[in-house]
């Protein structure tokens, strides 16, 4: 087999035909060129291009976009809702790869989401033109880059059931998350009020990562008709990411307390 039919298998007749033409779903460089575009700004021009210049601050800006976050994630908390979650769709490795109604509604949601990935690539470009290096870790842009590769991968072969429990939960949290972040941006006087709570959501993010691993597992069973590849890849990822968000925990709130602790 050479290797243009090999790639045609996996691109197209491996893919699910109902989303396999839509739009980023069918290319092969859209994504990866708007990614490494990304991580070209943020590690390199973005940061020389600042280098003489002082900070934007971008306050009203940052309140538009939290707002943006929080009605779009909840508008997608809400879809996800109305095609069949909590009433009709099985927790269990039940694939529908057909076009009836809630189970194409779920492929379209997966789409949506994808849009909503490519837009939080904002946030590292806001850090960079507002000067917070601090906050551009590997952490950061690993995971937004990797929320992106793997919705696109799953809206591309299994926008189904199974994928958009993640996204489902995934949402969700971001409700909650830009909800804090709106709050923060109205100054100290409200920081001060919610810095409890900042921890929280750190905590929240990583049971979230437990509660994937644990149900991502069922897709490694023989009996799941999705490709176990998938379900591994998907578990190796959110691995990757509850070890970065458990040492930013301990770093950021155990080692920092300890330290404020010890000076007193």
């Amino acid at each position: 087999m050479t290797f243009l039919k090999v790639f045609h298998y996996y691109w197209t007749e491996m893919a699910d035909q109902r989303t396999n033409n839509w739009l980023l779903i069918n290319s092969t460089y859209q994504i990866p060129f708007l990614l490494i575009a990304y991580m070209y700004f943020v590690l390199r021009w973005g940061p020389q291009y600042m280098k003489n210049r002082p900070p934007y601050s971008l306050k009203t800006f940052m309140k538009f976009y939290n707002v943006f976050q929080i009605i779009a994630n909840a508008w997608l908390v809400y879809e996800h809702i109305a095609a069949g979650w909590f009433t009709e769709i099985s927790l269990t490795c039940v694939p529908d790869y057909s076009y009836k109604p809630g189970s194409y509604k779920l492929a379209t949601i997966m789409w949506w989401i994808l849009l909503l990935k490519l837009v939080d690539l904002i946030e590292t470009v806001i850090f960079v033109v507002r000067k917070k290096h601090n906050q551009i870790s590997f952490l950061h842009v690993y995971h937004h880059m990797s929320n992106c590769i793997f919705i696109w991968i799953y809206t591309k072969y299994i926008p189904g059931e199974m994928s958009t429990f993640i996204t489902l939960l995934n949402c969700f949290v971001h409700v909650l998350m830009y909800i804090y972040y709106l709050l923060a941006t109205f100054g100290p006087p409200v920081q001060k009020v919610i810095n409890p709570i900042k921890p929280s959501l750190t905590i929240l993010q990583m049971v979230q990562f437990i509660i994937l691993i644990i149900y991502a597992s069922q897709s490694l069973f023989p009996s799941c008709p999705v490709p176990g590849v998938f379900g591994l890849a998907f578990i190796g990822n959110m691995i990757i990411n509850l070890f970065l968000f458990c040492k930013f925990y301990k770093n950021s709130y155990i080692k920092s307390k300890n330290t404020v602790k010890f000076k007193n």
